[in-house]
């Protein structure tokens, strides 16, 4: 018959709640608790009833909490289990102290609050920016912006040393960029020196941090940006802009020079060619010429006098030849023949540029007398 259905006995029809058929309430949820403790109870032979006395009873309500804890740290923590990347280093705390590094992979720990794990990436490459104004040795302002970058190389220093890994790299940093940009000039800081200012603020942060314990290694800090205060940065810009007008004038000086020296080079090469060619042209007249001459000295040896009329006839014929003639022809006389000696002093030095040599010959020079006879031409030996 059904629980609620009417008729029968009254007293002992009841439905499964406990309460009587006729009453249509909803139930008692402490019965509910109680009937299930029981159940419970009599699963693990706690053996019911209120004769049990108080240690009894307790029993269920521990196994009970222990079924809850047990599915919450299933569904929430894994039962323990949990894995570690192949970037990753797993810290095992107990109770918040050190106990094991773990490798990448499946690992299990004993359920919190006994032990929690803190995974660590230590591949990745953390960005740490400041920015922040400083003095110079020069006593001039500056303001410096610097990124550093850092990777974790010790876990468990990383998570017991370090409260803030971010700040303590920053204000790292900022202590040692201070230091270095107080030895160094607004120039050095500006211009030519920002890469050794970046590599010496990076041994000195490294310094800090070891000193620390922190587990962080610097790969690099980087001066993305040095430049004066807005107050005097028109001031600064013209002297950069001197600055950069000093060093293009300095490569233009050695490009002119670069261009004007192999030119010169090359002029004086060629001067010293065509000195070295005039050198020798001379030499080999000059040896021309005294040859000629022996030849003719063997000559005049053999007949002096045929000698003498023919350099002289060939003296007079390369006067004539190179110079302007007036032949006057005188009625009862000879005829006579003008040279203009004043224009044949002004072609002389003419002929001898052109030829090279001075080829005029002096008749004294061959023994040639000055004497000439009626008939213009000099005297011969003997007569």
């Amino acid at each position: 018959m059904p629980w609620n259905s009417p008729g029968g006995n009254k007293d002992k029809e009841k439905d499964p709640w406990g309460q009587n058929s006729g009453n249509q309430g909803p139930p008692d949820l402490d019965d509910v608790f109680k009937n299930l403790t029981k159940k419970f109870g009599g699963i693990f032979g706690s053996g019911g009833g209120s004769s049990s006395g108080s240690s009894g009873s307790g029993k269920p309500i521990l196994l009970f909490a222990l079924v809850a804890f047990i599915a919450i740290w299933g569904i929430y923590d894994r039962f323990g289990f949990y894995i570690v990347k192949q970037a990753e280093r797993g810290v095992e705390l107990r109770f918040g102290e050190f106990q094991a590094m773990t490798e990448a992979g499946l690992n299990w720990h004993l359920p919190f609050p006994i032990e929690t794990v803190e995974i660590v990436n230590v591949d990745e490459v953390r960005e740490v920016s400041n920015k922040t104004s400083m003095l110079t040795q020069d006593e001039n302002i500056v303001e410096v912006s610097l990124e550093a970058q850092y990777k974790i190389i010790d876990a468990e220093k990383y998570i017991f040393n370090v409260r803030d890994p971010d700040k303590t790299v920053k204000d790292g940093m900022e202590s040692a960029v201070r230091e270095i940009v107080g030895k160094s000039t607004i120039d050095s800081v500006m211009f030519e020196g920002r890469a050794q200012i970046s590599s010496v603020t990076r041994e000195l942060l490294q310094g800090i941090l070891d000193s620390y314990n922190s587990g962080i290694f610097i790969q690099k800090v980087n001066i993305e940006k040095s430049v004066p205060p807005d107050a005097v940065k028109a001031a600064f810009e013209d002297a950069i802009k001197s600055r950069e007008d000093y060093d293009r004038y300095i490569k233009e000086a050695e490009a002119y020079a670069n261009s004007i020296l192999p030119q010169a080079r090359g002029e004086a090469a060629r001067i010293k060619q065509e000195a070295d060619a005039y050198r020798d042209r001379a030499i080999a007249n000059s040896e021309g010429e005294a040859k000629r001459f022996l030849k003719l000295l063997a000559e005049y040896k053999k007949a002096p006098a045929v000698t003498r009329e023919r350099l002289y006839l060939e003296s007079v014929e390369s006067v004539y030849s190179n110079s302007n003639k007036v032949l006057m022809d005188i009625e009862g006389g000879n005829n006579m023949i003008y040279l203009p000696l004043d224009q044949i002093v002004k072609q002389r030095p003419m002929v001898n540029n052109q030829s090279g040599t001075n080829e005029s010959f002096n008749s004294d020079n061959f023994g040639l007398s000055n004497q000439q006879n009626s008939s213009g031409r000099p005297e011969r030996e003997g007569r």
